[in-house]
């Protein structure tokens, strides 16, 4: 009775001191928005660097800001396609068009342009292999 009592006081009291430390983690997240314009960008960049195909290690290398030679599949959601890449050269810095965003950089273009030329090399050699039904004028004897 003594234990189970015990019990229930640390788990009450620690239920207590759980929206006192998420209410300090909003905080300092708030903060470190303030302080660090960028920090909110890196955030999204991590999680479209994992949706893309990248692994975490590399995730973390890409993050900060260092480059990263790779070569494998990417996937990318827009096109609903994977991409294969040969040794290219990755990074992430401020988008061209937006100095307040990053963007996810392909030998020096940003990864939405480079996945655009991919499909459109792409596409010519899908149209060459489908065949055009012909129309049929009716039931032959």
């Amino acid at each position: 009775m003594k234990l189970q009592t015990k019990h229930r006081r640390e788990i009450a009291d620690k239920d207590m001191a759980c929206p006192k430390e998420v209410l300090l983690l909003k905080s300092i997240i708030l903060k470190a928005k303030k302080w660090f314009p960028l920090f909110q960008e890196l955030i999204y960049m991590e999680k479209f660097c994992l949706k893309v195909g990248f692994k975490e290690t590399q995730t973390a290398t890409l993050i900060s800001k260092k480059p990263l030679f790779y070569e494998d599949k990417l996937y990318l959601e827009e096109h609903k396609r994977k991409f294969k890449t040969e040794m290219a050269g990755f990074q992430v810095a401020k988008d061209p068009k937006d100095k307040s965003k990053l963007a996810l950089l392909i030998e020096g273009k940003p990864i939405g342009e480079w996945f655009k030329e991919k499909f459109n090399k792409l596409l010519p050699s899908i149209r060459r292999t489908a065949v055009p039904l012909k129309k049929s004028k009716g039931i032959e004897l």
